[in-house]
């Protein structure tokens, strides 16, 4: 497998027609993330990298020389594993010892012109005045990073520079303890992918609500699209309470 600079990233968007995934446009778009393919000029597969999860792009059907396996886990290990086609998951369970943990994932319809402002102001006005909603600035930025809980919300990017240029979240401070949390997890040109957390004590006083719609706010004001991929159901729901609507469930693969 040859390594793809950054400017070399796009041959993969034959695998991706769509926007419908920012995660894997952060790399083919050369923001975030490594990416492998059998070659630079018309590639059959490819693999991306990026922050928690791992592409298997293509089919690697007829193509199984050209990969090591030992190779292909490294690059998986601890990542959720998206594969175009069967053919890899074939792949990996054939060479592999070990089995592939399969779960499920949940799409969420990208729809323009989705959002009601008046409906994200009252779930922002709902919580109590105690709970501050604040953008994620130089100050707050190495809070939030430094919490375990929170950090997803940052760590995706290289330096405080990067993030403030191209990144874009809000968090909830209450006693001086960043409690929640709304950030873009990636991003590529004209869309955010939403990462979201609120800490187990404070949970339903709707702070997610209001911190995503501040977010999704602020994302129109600036004519991003603020995409979401659910991890369960419970983030379906509250995607649905925003005004988003649920496309249909996916597989996805885990290296044990």
């Amino acid at each position: 497998m040859l390594e793809l600079l950054s400017e070399e990233r796009q041959v993969l968007s034959r695998f991706r027609k769509e926007k419908t995934d920012v995660t894997i446009w952060s790399c083919i778009e050369g923001k975030m993330g490594k990416a492998w393919a059998d070659n630079n000029g018309n590639p059959t597969f490819g693999i991306a990298v990026v922050a928690d999860f791992c592409y298997l792009l293509g089919s690697i059907e007829g193509c199984k020389g050209e990969v090591s396996i030992e190779e292909l886990i490294e690059k998986c290990k601890r990542k959720i594993i998206i594969a175009d086609d069967s053919s890899w998951i074939s792949f990996i369970e054939s060479q592999y010892p070990n089995p592939l943990k399969r779960f499920s994932r949940y799409s969420i319809k990208t729809e323009p012109d989705l959002f009601k402002k008046d409906r994200l102001n009252d779930y922002i006005n709902a919580i109590d005045s105690d709970f501050k909603i604040s953008r994620i600035d130089e100050s707050l930025y190495p809070k939030v990073l430094q919490d375990n809980f929170m950090a997803d919300c940052c760590s995706n990017y290289d330096s405080l520079e990067e993030f403030l240029n191209n990144g874009l979240g809000y968090a909830i401070v209450y006693n001086g303890q960043i409690i929640a949390g709304a950030s873009s997890y990636s991003y590529c040109e004209g869309c955010i992918e939403i990462t979201i957390g609120t800490k187990d004590e404070y949970r339903r006083k709707g702070l997610a609500l209001a911190v995503a719609s501040k977010l999704i706010l602020a994302c129109m004001e600036r004519n991003i699209y603020p995409h979401w991929d659910a991890a369960n159901l419970g983030s379906v729901a509250l995607a649905e309470k925003l005004g988003y609507h649920f496309d249909k469930e996916y597989r996805v693969y885990a290296i044990k």
